[in-house]
């Protein structure tokens, strides 16, 4: 039975924080109108979290290791495919688990919430491509005039970007549509784009 309630606490904690970084941003709630809008008191929040800034590097990383886990498992697809470097099968289980936790996802990823969850989700996103490099025995970035750095940055961002817009948009697309929109991202330069 305490277990039930600790759950459910932190369950309406975490509805409410969201909330609260939708209306106002982070940056300007306090830990009073966080238990106010979770209808439990001050001492309830506490017993689970010490400040406001916990609160969100708890929840923040459950979201990131739970990412971690789906996109960083070991996948059955050719390791020496350019195209497998972030296969769409994982893409695709990480955004249906963004669209499970849409609202507090879209929270931190919003401009109220933390400008370093961007970051995470790129890394995560190096991570993986860097590990399915090293399992490769052909692939590796080439291009002339291009350091590996950059080219690393210019693949992350257009996948990142096309996340970053969907979640902006409140996800309307599903996300099979956006799996298949950074799928075909990785194929295409933007010169093709406009011709």
């Amino acid at each position: 039975m305490v277990k039930k309630r600790k759950t459910a606490s932190k369950l309406a904690i975490k509805q409410a924080f969201t909330r609260l970084i939708h209306e106002k941003g982070f940056e300007s709630l306090t830990v009073m109108e966080i238990a106010r809008e979770a209808g439990i008191n001050r001492g309830t929040f506490y017993t689970h979290y010490i400040d406001k800034y916990d609160l969100m590097e708890k929840l923040e990383m459950e979201t990131i290791e739970d990412l971690k886990k789906i996109l960083l498992r070991p996948n059955e697809g050719d390791v020496n495919d350019p195209l497998e470097l972030i296969p769409y099968p994982l893409i695709l289980e990480a955004l249906v688990y963004v669209k499970k936790d849409f609202d507090f996802v879209s929270a931190i990823a919003g401009p109220g919430g933390d400008r370093h969850f961007v970051s995470r989700i790129k890394g995560i996103l190096s991570e993986l491509i860097e590990s399915k490099i090293n399992q490769s025995t052909s692939l590796e970035f080439k291009k002339e005039n291009l350091p590996e750095d950059y080219a690393l940055e210019i693949l992350l961002s257009s996948i990142v970007a096309i996340i970053l817009l969907w979640i902006k948009k409140g996800g309307v697309e599903s996300p099979e549509d956006i799996a298949t929109m950074v799928h075909k991202a990785r194929q295409i330069s933007p010169y093709e784009l406009l011709i």
